[in-house]
């Protein structure tokens, strides 16, 4: 049962209290626990949706209230699964990500400030080095191979891309060799 804390700018746009979110507990293992956000660019909302264990960001683009109020459990799962397939995962790994992704969607409140930090730093770069330098290119592109992040669980203060970080946790959790498309990426933004 994935477990998603929303920041308060999404509860509200979700229209719930905090009555409503649950009280659970930091859930352990990768995939089980994810932060929503909401933002706005270029007129436009977004949600972001960021992997505690791993950073694995992913973001659902141009959305509404209405859809975000009666369709956000069917945004998280269809954008997890284009983000996925995007980065180029293999269908055993999508499909072991989805089936723990999968089921009754429990809310929580948004608590872990290193999670929250990296979500910040992710919309802020994808908004300054990109929107605003004229450079559009879809967001699902870039949060995971673009900003090197530190602190992830495990006690590691080195600087690490989420996506690499992704890519060893396939790994050592379901032995999925999955190696991540950086190079192409920035070949990618080079010609832009």
């Amino acid at each position: 049962m994935p477990v998603i804390h929303i920041t308060q700018k999404l509860q509200k746009e979700l229209g719930l209290k905090q009555a409503d979110l649950s009280a659970i507990a930091e859930q352990s293992g990768p995939f089980v626990e994810w932060y929503a956000h909401l933002f706005f660019m270029d007129g436009k909302k977004y949600i972001i949706f960021v992997e505690v264990e791993t950073l694995f960001s992913f973001s659902v683009e141009n959305v509404f209230r209405k859809d975000i109020r009666e369709r956000l459990p069917e945004f998280f799962e269809k954008g997890l699964g284009q983000a996925l397939y995007i980065e180029g995962v293999t269908k055993e790994g999508i499909n072991k990500i989805m089936d723990v992704c999968r089921g009754d969607i429990v809310f929580a409140k948004a608590e872990n400030h290193r999670t929250i930090g990296a979500m910040n730093e992710f919309i802020k770069q994808h908004k300054y080095r990109f929107f605003y330098q004229g450079r559009p290119i879809d967001a699902r592109d870039r949060f995971n191979r673009f900003t090197p992040m530190r602190g992830f669980p495990g006690g590691s203060k080195k600087y690490e891309f989420p996506i690499d970080v992704f890519a060893n946790t396939l790994k050592n959790l379901w032995g999925i060799e999955f190696t991540p498309q950086k190079e192409i990426f920035f070949k990618k933004q080079m010609r832009l």
